[in-house]
């Protein structure tokens, strides 16, 4: 499969690297992840190029990893610095690098050529790792393409059939919707006005009760596979700013043609010094992740591989709107490279 490779995806959370490698797939390619002693997040290839041993099993010493097989021992540019076998001259051999720059918490990586990474295009994701707000994150990985994920969040229409955490019965036919594209961000704004509270809603107000409230669920999707999804409630008729908000990240990498690996943060501004409400919260939005949204869209997967003629055409509703201008860029920048 062609992936877009002069762009930046997310390869890991920043903690969970650490000077005990770990192996991720990542567009077909096997890479090596771990810190030098000096706190220097690294990814090579998995790949020794020696003997084709798995880099991620040897081990950290300095700022070399070692490979578990000969200890022939590759430095963070990937260049191999020593062979401890026969006293032979160290090989002209190198494992692949692959450029990461830590960001808003998390490791993102650039697929194409390291020297020509350009850290200024990662998309702004500051929202999530602000001062003023809480932030809890958990990863997942499903076995789908990523379009396929991508079309999901950005048509938030599915909420009101799948998630009755997120809506209550008839929220659809009282949604407002309006997409709208900047360059290559696409933007799917929902909203809903004097609405019921929904219970996730409730339970992040922290403020005067109400019993309605007037609601905003603004995605903005930039390429090829980042989106931040913005999630406020206020009194009816008041401003943005007298009510609550959270902010969550969507971060979409590429395992293989059908799999993705799927990394979430959802940032809030209220209960923020409440732990116990950290746990119950990242466990119920890990619950509508994994047990509401994955299966439909693995099943969506397996009924994308059947052939033409056993599948019927593909019709579109306008909460497809969205989805359907983000692939509209994808296919644009895919031809461009």
């Amino acid at each position: 499969m062609n992936y877009l490779e002069g762009h930046w995806y997310v390869a890991a959370f920043a903690n969970e690297i650490t000077t005990q490698p770990i192996r991720r797939v990542l567009f077909d390619i096997p890479i090596a992840l771990y810190r030098t002693h000096n706190g220097q997040a690294v990814a090579l290839s998995d790949v020794c190029p020696h003997r084709r041993a798995p880099l991620h099993l040897g081990r950290v010493i300095g700022n070399e990893i070692a490979c578990p097989y000969h200890g022939l021992r590759f430095d963070p540019s990937g260049k191999c610095s020593h062979n401890p076998n026969f006293r032979d001259p160290t090989p002209n051999v190198r494992a692949h690098r692959y450029a990461l720059v830590e960001r808003y918490n998390m490791v993102w990586i650039w697929v194409g050529e390291a020297d020509s990474a350009t850290p200024a295009t990662i998309p702004d994701f500051s929202r999530i790792a602000a001062p003023d707000v809480k932030p809890v994150h958990g990863y997942l990985k499903i076995n789908a393409r990523e379009p396929l994920i991508s079309d999901n969040l950005l048509d938030l229409s599915h909420t009101e059939f799948l998630h009755p955490y997120l809506a209550h019965e008839g929220f659809n036919s009282r949604l407002q919707q309006d997409v709208r594209q900047d360059g290559d961000s696409v933007f799917s704004l929902y909203s809903i006005a004097n609405e019921p509270m929904t219970p996730l809603l409730a339970q992040l107000w922290d403020k005067d009760p109400i019993t309605h409230a007037d609601m905003r669920f603004h995605m903005r999707w930039e390429p090829p596979s980042c989106l931040l999804l913005e999630v406020g409630a206020t009194a009816p008729g008041h401003a943005s700013a007298d009510g609550i908000a959270a902010y969550v990240s969507h971060l979409l990498t590429p395992e293989t043609a059908t799999s993705t690996h799927y990394f979430w943060t959802f940032a809030r501004d209220s209960r923020k010094g409440d732990q116990q409400f950290d746990t119950h919260l990242q466990a119920s939005i890990s619950q509508a992740f994994v047990k509401e949204d994955a299966p439909i869209i693995e099943w969506q997967e397996r009924y994308e591989q059947l052939p033409d003629c056993k599948s019927p055409a593909r019709q579109f509703l306008r909460g497809d709107a969205g989805a359907t201008r983000a692939r509209r860029v994808v296919e644009k920048l895919a031809t461009r490279e």
